[in-house]
Parts: structure tokens; sequence; C-alpha cells
């Protein structure tokens, strides 16, 4: 909807460029709208400092306004790129221009004008997913609502479009969060497209580290291969940062402390009592099957999100019955990961 209000979907690009300064395909610019730097200029007042709302190695992220034939202004979310950011300025408006999913954030349009190059996209209200996690607010079932939501996502990625495609960073801070605090996968400037939708997947190899938070996938240690495995891996991490209280980080401990650390002794207290033990065990086996050593014999994220699926209507019908007392989780969860402990960096 708000797309069509802006009149910016599928429109003519508006800036002059020649055919010296084009850097896309005539595709992308029929698909995704072209900003003028004097639009997105006034849109941030003239990027102004106190408008920035997130920030990485390569880029800053402005809250801006935007008019469209005299309407009232619209939030949009606009990602200013630093010079060794173009890369992934390059990647993320190749690739969200291929994706139509409510799990994935929307790209609005671009600006790419000389050493200028922005991108522009929905407004996610409520932020990143890992401020709400540090602030210990949601609930548990809103919690296992999100994972099923970016599972989704995930399975769109890796089954839905022409060709693969694999998120590489996924964590909570690539997370973001709509006004009704539904999830929508972002962060693409270093997602990798893999093999065409029904042909036989390949892996793909990488000879540097595409950067990620915590571990990265056992396999891309062994050989520098990335698969969708990669990203169940990554996303079995999140399920455990879910619901580990506070800032805990499991990439925090040692292989030692890992095994004598039972999860279920790092639940946020926010959540504590509040999951059906039923629903536990689920969820739980679901993050250790992720976070196997082994790539086969991680799960495909389509299976993860049945399972959590299921897992949440298990907890609904168990708070049907126990509406009025707290749950006891009697099980010892104990995660050992195989790896060694790897340092890395945005690149």
């Amino acid at each position: 909807m708000f797309l069509n209000c802006l009149g910016m979907c599928c429109s003519k690009p508006t800036t002059n460029t020649t055919s010296s300064q084009r850097q896309f395909p005539t595709l992308i610019e029929e698909l995704c709208h072209q900003f003028s730097l004097t639009d997105l200029r006034k849109a941030t007042n003239n990027f102004d400092q106190k408008r920035v709302i997130g920030s990485g190695i390569f880029s800053e992220v402005y809250k801006g306004c935007l008019q469209h034939d005299g309407a009232s202004d619209y939030p949009v979310a606009i990602k200013r790129f630093h010079y060794q950011g173009w890369e992934a300025f390059n990647k993320e408006i190749e690739l969200l221009c291929q994706l139509r999913h409510p799990r994935c954030v929307s790209l609005i349009g671009f600006c790419n004008h000389q050493n200028e190059k922005i991108l522009v996209y929905e407004y996610m209200s409520n932020g990143s997913l890992d401020k709400h996690l540090h602030d210990g607010e949601l609930s548990w079932k809103k919690r296992l609502e999100i994972c099923i939501g970016v599972a989704r996502g995930l399975h769109y990625l890796h089954t839905g479009a022409k060709r693969s495609i694999f998120h590489c960073i996924l964590g909570p801070s690539t997370i973001l969060l709509d006004d009704h605090m539904e999830p929508k996968l972002a962060g693409f400037g270093v997602s990798v497209q893999g093999s065409r939708f029904m042909s036989k997947q390949k892996q793909i190899n990488v000879d540097h580290i595409l950067g990620t938070w915590g571990y990265p996938a056992t396999d891309y240690i062994m050989d520098g291969t990335i698969t969708a495995k990669w990203d169940v891996f990554t996303f079995g991490f999140l399920l455990l940062k879910v619901v580990s209280r506070g800032m805990f980080y499991l990439i925090s401990l040692t292989e030692k402390e890992c095994l004598e650390n039972p999860v279920e002794e790092r639940i946020d207290p926010i959540i504590k009592g509040k999951i059906a033990p039923d629903c536990w065990q689920l969820f739980v086996d679901m993050m250790v099957t992720c976070l196997k050593y082994e790539p086969d014999e991680r799960p495909t994220i389509g299976e993860v999100e049945v399972q959590l699926e299921h897992a949440l209507s298990m907890q609904e019908q168990a708070d049907i019955t126990n509406s009025n007392s707290e749950y006891t989780l009697l099980s010892k969860t104990i995660i050992s990961l195989g790896v060694k402990q790897f340092d890395t960096k945005e690149m």
C-alpha cells in the first residue's frame, strides 16, 4: 500500500544520467525508482545526524520523509553508503529488486549520483530485534512468532526466487520489526546467490569470509563453502539468543563453559516460567539440530519452520489449560558446538 501511495513501484527513473554513468541494468531501473540526490537531501534535512537511526562499518541509516504529489509525508529508511561499501550497495540493489515477500524488507528506490550511493527502504518503526531482546520486553509467544516469521523469510530466499539466496549474516541486528512487530529480513549486502530454482544445488566457494556475528558455520571454516545450511546454522544461534537473558551471547563462552552451562540456566527471566515443557523441548531440539557440526545433519529451513509452527501450537494449547500457573522446565540441554571460536569482521 505504501508503495502504491508513493507511486514508486515499477516507475521510470527521474534522474538524468548519461550512458557512461549507468551502472545498473535497465531492468533494475525499471523495477526500482531512482531518486535524485536533491530528493534525499530534502528528505533527511541534508543528512542531519539527528536523523540517524542506525549505522554500520560501511553505511549510515537515516529516517527520512518523502512527499508525492502533495500528499502527506511518508517515513522511509535511507541508507547512505561510504565508499568502502559500494560493493554492498550493488549487491543489495541487485537482490532486493528480485524479492517480493512479506518477511523481507522492501526496497523503494535508490540514488546513484557520482560519489553518492544510497538505498531507500520501507521504514520499520520498531527497529531491530536486538534492541527488544536487550530490553527484555518480548513475551515468549512473540519471540516464537518472530522466529517463525524469520524462518519463512529464509525459506523464501532459499527456494522462492529464481535463484537460491543465502543471507549469510542473519542475526538480531539484521531482523527488523514493523508497526505490528512482524519481522522482516534486512542486511543483504553480503548475501550470496546460489543455483537456479529446481536445478541441482552446488556449493559456492568464497575466498574471504563474508562477515557474520558469532561463529561462522563449520562448513565455511573447513573449506570456505556457502550453502543453505550456513543460514540454518546461524538461525540456530538466533534461536539461542531469543531465549537467552540480557545480552548473553554464546560466543563469549569457551567450549568447556558451553558444556557446563545448560541452556535452561540462561533463559531470560522475563520468559522463565512462561514456556510450556513440550513446546520448549521441540524448540530446543530444533536449535540443537540447526547447530550440528556436519551440514548434512542440519535440517532445511523449511523443516525448521514447520517444527516451530508446531511448537507454537503446543504452547497455545498448553496455555488454555494452564493459564494461572507457571511452567517448570526439568530438562538440561547442553550445546557442544565442536568448533573453535573464530573472530570475524564485516567485509
